[in-house]
């Protein structure tokens, strides 16, 4: 087992001294609140102010940017408000509208981490602060001790979430799964998952994730996903809504863990493998007239927004490809759109986590108990 670190031992003997927790919201809570949320079901905003005042603040957000909120958003500073509780850290900061809350010298150390502030949880002193923050590659937060500069980083985490989900690089015309230097040098985490698929073709699996992982390199992926991106502890909810605080380098002995490439992810792009494209196009019988493509459109399937609101936004061509209907002209059950319009979504690997079984007073036991 991997032995705990000085700065792990140190928060984790100072979470667990402090009375169990339950989470201000539980997850049944958040699930009911992010949907309303988004399907602008009315929500009071002030009391959600008064119990978690950064949750208020990215709701409302969500609202003046008509975008829909992120669930997992929810969890992040439900668990940071809880923890900020637990350390009576009661003085809460909108840091994008106090930018000069947060010593220089603080911000020059986030900055070390590749962190940007968002929120801050400060002792009424400022001797102590909790910086909810951003950025991509960073943690979720940190707690710092403002005279020393002592710093804990910590990741926040829904029962089930996944470790990571970077885009892989893009995949060739044949479909064939392409690994570069770069990739691994970023996420090394992930090369003995990607090894034990060296011969995988998106195009045979599009439709279908894949999970077919040895416990070995699950276990690499999930355990050393944080590793570079600094993270000492996670904090998430037991079974019974409290708030449990676990070594980054020892989830898998708490959580059930999987391993999954997804070969259509969230993120899409300008078409690179054209030609396939053209291929799988003139499968469903399409018409081409230059760049307009014309389709029946009971060959192609509805493609709806994420979120709670689902409206339609546009076609698939297949798992892979899709067309936005914005970009498209509709003629009785004939959908015609400029090929170079359409996008491809990019392959994703995870490493994936479950602590649907945990128990606080079991995770205290162990490491109040255990000499590391």
């Amino acid at each position: 087992m991997i032995p705990l670190t000085k700065l792990q031992k140190e928060i984790m003997q100072e979470f667990y001294s402090i009375e169990k927790t339950r989470v201000i919201y539980d997850k049944k809570e958040r699930q009911g609140l992010w949907q309303k949320s988004t399907k602008k079901v009315f929500l009071n905003l002030e009391e959600i102010f008064k119990k978690c005042p950064a949750l208020a603040h990215q709701i409302n957000k969500s609202y003046k940017i008509k975008n829909n909120i992120q669930s997992a958003i929810f969890s992040e500073c439900v668990y940071a408000q809880t923890l900020a509780n637990m350390f009576h850290l009661n003085h809460f900061i909108n840091c994008s509208e106090d930018r000069h809350f947060i010593p220089e010298t603080i911000n020059h150390l986030l900055q070390s981490y590749h962190l940007v502030p968002r929120y801050c949880y400060s002792s009424d002193d400022k001797k102590r602060m909790l910086i909810q923050a951003g950025g991509a590659g960073g943690i979720d937060s940190a707690l710092i001790s403002v005279i020393d500069l002592n710093i804990y980083t910590i990741e926040f985490k829904e029962p089930k979430a996944k470790t990571s989900e970077p885009d892989l690089p893009k995949y060739i015309e044949n479909g064939k799964l392409v690994v570069t230097l770069d990739f691994l040098e970023r996420y090394p985490q992930f090369q003995q998952m990607l090894n034990e698929q060296k011969d995988l073709n998106f195009f045979e699996k599009m439709g279908n994730n894949i999970h077919n992982f040895s416990k070995e390199s699950i276990h690499i992926a999930v355990s050393n996903n944080y590793v570079k991106k600094y993270a000492d502890v996670i904090c998430t909810e037991d079974k019974s809504g409290n708030l449990v605080m676990l070594p980054a380098n020892q989830v898998t002995l708490w959580a059930k863990t999987e391993g999954e490439i997804r070969p259509a992810g969230r993120n899409h792009y300008k078409v690179w493998t054209p030609l396939a494209l053209k291929i799988f196009l003139e499968k469903l019988n399409a018409k081409f007239e230059g760049n307009i493509v014309t389709v029946e459109k009971s060959k192609l399937e509805l493609r709806k927004e994420r979120g709670g609101n689902r409206k339609i936004s546009g076609f698939k061509i297949n798992p892979l490809f899709f067309i936005y209907q914005k970009d498209c002209t509709i003629k009785e059950n004939l959908v015609s759109f400029d090929i170079t319009h359409v996008r491809q979504l990019n392959p994703t690997i995870a490493g994936k986590m479950s602590f649907k079984n945990l128990e606080y007073n079991k995770v205290k036991d162990y490491y109040t108990n255990i000499k590391n």
